[in-house]
């Protein structure tokens, strides 16, 4: 009898302690689950974050643009100032050489006008004077010519600093406006996976182009561009892209993907 008691505590021994084991390992495979999921919790608040620091830096990037554009306006309406002030400056120059040239024509026609042989004294005196005012006057034209070959040099200059930043600044709208599109999604087809962007080859969208799609300051996914047509975009969704229990919906917006980069 003792044995046969003996026996049956050593299955029962056994059993529990094979209850125990299993009990263990079940314990241990759902404190792994948790850490992982734990993990994979903060590494998608970590990429969640970044996205809004992103999308502040594009924001603010906008803005310092806006403003460089606007100096630059203000920089092109002073160089018009300054252009239309040496035009005025060559054209009053201009003047006052074409007035010099007229009275030096004057006192040309009336020395040939004097009476050859005749010399006397005084004669001789308003004609030194005359002479003298001749020279005086074509020194003045001189330096006239020379001060309107200068304002037109100005004014060449003027209009290159003009040139300069209106390219400039057409330059930069090109690059502001191509990097700020805005498209929606407008119809989306869950069985097959794909989705029509309203914007397409007339907002400078090809088939290389990375989309985005967010939703107020979160990014719901990514799109692989499948057709491209003027006005419209059909790209497939990237499934692995897509946020945690979240899906693309018709009104999301669409973005350059290169923004975040």
């Amino acid at each position: 009898m003792t044995k046969v008691l003996f026996i049956l505590s050593a299955v029962v021994m056994l059993v529990a302690t094979f209850f125990a084991y299993q009990n263990g390992r079940s314990f241990a495979q759902i404190r792994d689950s948790v850490t992982a999921t734990n993990v994979k919790v903060q590494s998608e608040l970590n990429a969640a974050n970044a996205i809004v620091a992103q999308v502040t830096k594009t924001a603010n990037d906008a803005d310092a643009v806006k403003q460089e554009v606007d100096i630059e306006n203000e920089k092109i309406k002073s160089q018009k100032l300054k252009i239309a002030q040496a035009d005025n400056d060559a054209k009053r120059a201009q003047e006052e050489l074409d007035d010099r040239n007229k009275k030096l024509a004057e006192l040309k026609v009336k020395l040939d006008k004097l009476p050859k042989g005749v010399k006397p004294e005084t004669l001789v005196e308003d004609i030194n004077n005359i002479k003298k005012t001749i020279a005086e006057s074509q020194a003045e034209t001189e330096a006239k010519k020379k001060e309107v070959e200068s304002e037109e040099g100005k004014v060449a200059d003027a209009r290159k600093g003009l040139d300069d930043l209106v390219r400039k600044i057409e330059d930069r709208k090109k690059s502001f406006d191509r990097n700020s599109l805005m498209a929606q999604v407008v119809a989306v087809n869950p069985d097959w996976g794909f989705v029509i962007v309203n914007a397409g080859q007339s907002k400078g969208i090809t088939e290389a182009t990375k989309l985005l799609v967010v939703r107020g300051t979160q990014t719901v996914g990514k799109l692989s561009i499948v057709s491209v047509q003027g006005e419209r975009t059909i790209a497939n969704i990237l499934p692995d892209t897509l946020g945690s229990g979240m899906q693309i919906a018709p009104g999301d917006r669409v973005i350059l993907e290169n923004l975040y980069q």
